[in-house]
């Protein structure tokens, strides 16, 4: 079993994109928690990166450039691919971002008009208020909702009308797996592919997406559970994939204050071993 550290902490979402934390104050969070090396993984944008740097400098707390990339296929549905050590300043890399955020701008649009046709008279200035700059989401359309008091909970409203079955839902551009390993690639990054757990049939992906150079797992996240864990170890064996791992920090929103920020860690030599694998590709 690999060796953990609870100091590094790989996968963490800010305001640039779904998280309710701005880069300063997840990086005063990070502290807090004793954390040492973190990477921001926000939804489509790399936005929140430099200012956690920036802020990061008078904690030492090292902060590594990160993407989660939307991909989905027809069959599994999402299946998030992490970017790690990309080059921000990729200007191609940024234009194919820039495209996603326009499409989910126009998605969000349509969730909305569909959530109006339904009788629910969201205003979709409250969901733009919410998501500010953040590449409009989901979660931003659920939140006006539940401010508005349309819904009780987040989750009602998924439940009823945002889910991929509800009736406001509303399909968006695909990308597919293999098309994000090759953005990230494109950008000199290192490509990983996020919560298998999450994944509906991971191990068919993993079994397409290894040999099409796939650089590596999240090992530990909290929603894989043991045998999924032990399933990518499996996958790993005999291989150069790289063992990653992290909180998926959102929110501080757990009911007892517990802070999940640190508590899925990945493999001691993960950070080294991206960083090694990036040098390679950019070589």
């Amino acid at each position: 079993m690999c060796a953990m550290t609870n100091q590094t902490d790989l996968h963490m979402h800010t305001t640039a994109s779904d998280g309710d934390l701005t880069p300063d104050a997840l990086i005063d969070l990070a502290h807090e928690q004793g954390l040492t090396t973190i990477a921001i993984t926000d939804h489509d944008t790399t936005d929140g990166v430099v200012p956690a740097q920036q802020a990061a400098a008078a904690h030492g707390i090292t902060v590594l450039p990160g993407i989660e990339l939307s991909a989905e296929t027809e069959e599994d549905g999402d299946v998030h691919m992490l970017g790690y050590f990309i080059n921000m300043d990729d200007a191609a890399f940024q234009k194919a971002l820039e495209e996603f955020r326009e499409r989910r701008y126009h998605r969000g649009r349509g969730m909305v008009r569909k959530l109006n046709e339904l009788g629910v008279p969201l205003a979709w200035e409250s969901v733009q208020a919410i998501a500010g700059d953040a590449p409009i989401a989901r979660p931003h359309i659920a939140r006006a909702m539940l401010k508005a008091g349309f819904v009780n909970e987040l989750q009602e409203a998924f439940d009823n009308y945002l889910a991929d079955d509800a009736p406001a839902y509303v399909s968006r551009h695909r990308m597919s797996p293999e098309e994000a390993v090759d953005l990230i690639h494109s950008a000199g990054g290192v490509a990983v592919l996020a919560h298998p757990g999450l994944v509906k049939r991971y191990e068919p992906i993993l079994e397409r997406l290894i040999p099409y150079g796939l650089d590596g797992i999240e090992l530990n996240h909290p929603k894989n559970a043991p045998d999924v864990r032990e399933r990518v170890k499996q996958f790993a064996e005999g291989t150069d994939l790289i063992l990653t791992g992290g909180s998926d920090f959102h929110r501080p929103d757990r009911a007892d204050g517990a802070i999940s920020l640190g508590t899925e860690n990945p493999p001691d030599d993960a950070v080294e071993r991206l960083r090694a694998k990036a040098a390679e590709r950019a070589g």
